[in-house]
């Protein structure tokens, strides 16, 4: 079974006009992608139309569903590879405005340093982060440093000492436990009187 004419004729076109022009950017693949989409779902809902007068209706159906499933997946495809690219870009914008910024302040610290101090200007708004960094820098180290590998392996050293003798002092508090219940029991066994003997039977 054939499709109509006029259907594939419209396909036709948009696939020729899409492949004829240049790609005028992400907008314009995006809109021929959903022009195809749209003829390839008209195309399939004429072709189900047209498979109703035939004999055998559920292979024909099938068929142009098979034809559709193939069509749509291509179109899918090409979307993610969109997609792929515009994250790419995404990604490479982030970079490239981040050491635009980078530059912008090494820019503006160099000329600083490179003027006299008399022709400074005096900074009458918050420094930036980057400044606040020099400063923080160049003050004295109030804030807590990371430690060297010294100090971590005394800090752990220090640590595993305090561990070592909570162990000690909770081993001698269960063997003092342990004492006190042995006393407790033999004072406890000391202290039960004897058991009466049995009379003797007369003879």
């Amino acid at each position: 079974m054939t499709p109509p004419r006029s259907v594939f004729a419209a396909a036709c076109l948009s696939l020729s006009c899409s492949a004829a022009a240049p790609a005028a950017g992400d907008t314009a693949e995006r809109e021929r992608i959903a022009n195809e989409r749209a003829v390839i779902e008209t195309r399939y809902a004429e072709e189900r139309l047209a498979c109703q007068k035939n004999f055998v209706v559920t292979s024909c159906v099938d068929a142009a569903r098979r034809r559709e499933r193939e069509e749509l997946g291509k179109l899918r495809r090409q979307e993610a590879l969109l997609d792929e690219a515009q994250r790419r870009q995404r990604a490479v914008d982030r970079k490239a405005a981040i050491q635009a910024k980078v530059d912008a302040e090494e820019r503006r610290r160099r000329e600083q340093a490179d003027q006299p101090p008399a022709q400074r200007p005096l900074q009458t708004k918050a420094p930036r982060a980057g400044a606040a960094a020099d400063a923080a820098s160049a003050a004295p180290a109030r804030v807590p440093t990371v430690p060297s590998a010294a100090e971590r392996e005394a800090r752990e050293a220090a640590s595993r000492q305090r561990y070592e003798a909570r162990q000690r002092q909770a081993q001698q508090h269960r063997e003092e436990a342990e004492r006190s219940s042995a006393q407790r029991a033999a004072q406890k066994k000391q202290s039960m009187p004897l058991p009466v003997p049995a009379a003797a039977s007369a003879p």
